[in-house]
């Protein structure tokens, strides 16, 4: 059996268009912008436009630690330290 939501708790959500932080959503690009999600690392660079491949890789547990401690310590993010390890890498090689 489907269990259907009453109106009390359609009235407890938040209206669209009112973030969490209160106000109201200017206009679609405001609201594209919110939406949008992570930007691109393509060219040009957080436009929406150009691509980001993703990879992904399998870490072993004590790689992964000292990657997330490492990032940490650098106020950085375990991706952007990757990006840089490989490119880092490739120019070595």
């Amino acid at each position: 059996m489907t269990r259907t939501t009453t109106n009390d708790e359609l009235d407890a959500l938040r209206p669209i268009g009112q973030p969490l932080g209160g106000g109201d959503i200017a206009d679609e690009d405001e609201l594209r912008a919110i939406m949008g999600g992570r930007p691109n690392l393509g060219s040009p660079r957080a436009t929406g436009a150009g691509a980001s491949a993703r990879r992904q890789v399998r870490l072993p547990e004590h790689l992964n630690t000292a990657l997330d401690d490492y990032a940490a310590a650098h106020s950085t993010t375990p991706s952007a330290v990757i990006r840089d390890a490989v490119e880092a890498y490739l120019a070595s090689a």
